[in-house]
């Protein structure tokens, strides 16, 4: 039996026997009638006396060293603690001397004359500093699981969020669709009962959804928490045999819940409303004057960040996107290229690293970025005509040559998709070129982003157009013309996709986002001026199914459709 099933028993062992004794010990000595209830035990002598005996045994000179502990304790983690502190346990080797030291190469615990004859060359430890070094090490393997037990916390509190939008946006569509049954009621209520089965259907349809996700993710969280909580009792309450018997378990534990993701949002949009027509048209058409269930227009700012940039020379925000940890990954350019970087913040907005322009002394020009299914940070340099991937912390994993390279997404095959100067190319990651295309060059920089059907979205800000290619890099569309109506656009350019193949398209020149049908049809103003949009450049959707906005002048906000 091991050490720990041993030191666990004997203690559970001593806590029983401290519950059973009811009576005073020395009252029960003394032949008292009627001995009083022991309220405290001492540990030294192991007897349980009353609050009278227990203040006198302190009084005698060999017992004034001696620890008291109160009846109504006895169930504390402190007790628990206190007790297998005092246990002696014995050399693995003779069984006789008590143990002082570990060896790290035989895994026993040894006394120190066994150290000397049995164990030389092992690097033996004495036990308090061995335990010591495997706490430090346990603590490091537990900090990412708390890490990704807080964003668990959060994926829930983002998932109640979009079940409150979906309660909010049941409750207003099925006061629009009463407003509307009131005026039509005898040609209508038949339309209108429909509508509001629909509206259950769908809004029912998500909260399961949801359910689904935050059950799945409150259960994931639970792994991770009893790992950190075996850990956390493990390295408080453990003794140093204890750590380094466990510590192992732990690590393969803390190891085996590292693969477990956190649950993506559905990224569709929550919010129902209804869209009427005319009123005089409910004669002809009741199903078009009661309308259509349909996601609302707007989104709620959940919250904000001003990345500071310098003025001069001046410095802008280019590019945006987020990773599965839900870190904001910003790309700032400058005419200056030593000054171009890629600032990595979490989703508290607290800075975590940096990636400078790996080609600041060619002053060439350095921006991105996408991020691959290695996690790893994919960017391009135009002038040296380099695709260049980092780890988060700015080392270079891969790089490889793409004529002049403008943006680069990654589809969900891993592939490098660039937009270069006047070609789209998708690469193996390893550069191997698997697929080219021409698409048109222009005055601006490019974007791109990868659809749901891997298909390329470029934006061409001097078109004032997007140009949507398939898989196979044939031209399906353009989205936009140059104005500041209905699908009139101003220099396009960060875009993203929701989960049903919508288009999300910024419009900086309007200050304001547009939706796209996936078939290339204008559907609404997503978000405004009005709603605090300026010269929006950029634009992801975080695996908390929020919208993340990027401004040219470094503002970053976060909203929940």
């Amino acid at each position: 039996m091991s050490h720990l099933l041993v030191s666990i028993s004997h203690t559970l062992n001593q806590v029983e026997k401290a519950k059973a004794a009811k009576k005073c010990k020395v009252c029960c000595l003394k032949n008292v009638l009627n001995p009083p209830t022991a309220t405290k035990r001492c540990l030294d002598c192991k007897e349980s006396m009353c609050e009278a005996c227990s203040s006198d045994h302190l009084l005698h000179k060999l017992n004034r060293d001696h620890k008291l502990f109160p009846v109504d304790q006895f169930d504390s983690d402190d007790y628990v603690t206190e007790l297998r502190a005092r246990q002696n346990t014995l050399c693995d080797h003779n069984n006789k001397d008590p143990v002082e030291i570990f060896c790290p190469v035989c895994k026993k615990f040894i006394c120190v004359g066994c150290m000397v004859l049995e164990h030389q060359g092992h690097n033996c430890l004495r036990i308090n500093i061995a335990a010591d070094k495997r706490k430090e090490k346990l603590k490091f393997h537990v900090k990412p699981i708390e890490k990704k037990s807080l964003l668990f916390d959060q994926f829930k509190t983002a998932a109640e969020d979009q079940k409150a939008s979906v309660e909010e946006g049941r409750k207003t569509a099925k006061s629009q669709v009463k407003k509307q049954l009131e005026l039509i009621i005898q040609l209508a209520s038949q339309r209108g009962d429909n509508l509001l089965e629909d509206i259950d259907a769908k809004s029912n349809a998500k909260l399961d959804t949801l359910n689904e996700l935050i059950e799945t993710a409150t259960a994931n969280q639970n792994r991770l928490d009893d790992v950190v909580d075996f850990s956390r009792k493990l390295i408080n309450h453990g003794n140093d045999m204890d750590v380094l018997q466990m510590a192992p378990v732990c690590e393969q534990s803390v190891d085996s819940v590292q693969t477990i993701d956190i649950p993506t949002l559905p990224a569709a949009m929550t919010r129902l409303q209804l869209i009427t027509k005319d009123m005089e048209e409910c004669v002809t058409n009741i199903n078009s004057c009661l309308g259509d269930v349909v996601p609302a227009a707007s989104g709620r700012l959940v919250t904000s960040f001003k990345e500071e940039l310098s003025k001069c020379p001046e410095e802008v925000i280019s590019r945006l996107t987020t990773d599965a940890n839900c870190d904001i990954l910003i790309s700032i350019f400058c005419k200056d290229k030593a000054r171009n970087r890629i600032n990595i913040y979490d989703n508290n907005f607290v800075l975590q690293d940096t990636i400078p322009n790996p080609r600041a002394a060619e002053k060439e020009s350095f921006a991105g970025i996408a991020i691959d299914d290695d996690s790893h940070i994919v960017t391009r340099c135009q002038g040296s005509n380099e695709i260049i991937a980092f780890t988060k912390t700015g080392d270079q994993v891969r790089t490889f040559h793409s004529k002049s390279p403008h943006a680069v997404a990654v589809n969900s095959k891993g592939h490098y998709v660039v937009a270069g100067f006047n070609t789209l190319t998708v690469h193996h990651k390893d550069g191997k070129v698997l697929q080219t295309a021409p698409d048109p060059g222009g005055k601006y920089t490019k974007h791109i982003h990868c659809d749901v059907n891997d298909g390329a979205i470029v934006s061409d800000p001097a078109s004032h157009h997007i140009r949507v290619y398939d898989s196979t890099l044939q031209l399906k569309y353009r989205y936009g013309t140059q104005g500041a109506g209905d699908g009139q656009v101003g220099r396009p350019c960060g875009t993203c996709c929701l989960d049903n193949g919508d288009i999300i398209v910024t419009d900086p020149g309007n200050y304001r986002l547009h939706l796209v049908s996936p078939d290339g049809e204008f559907k609404q103003i997503l978000l405004s001026k009005e709603d605090g949009i300026r010269v929006p450049v950029d634009v992801v959707l975080n695996r908390f199914g929020q919208l993340v906005v990027g401004e040219e002048r470094g503002g970053i906000k976060v909203f929940q459709l």
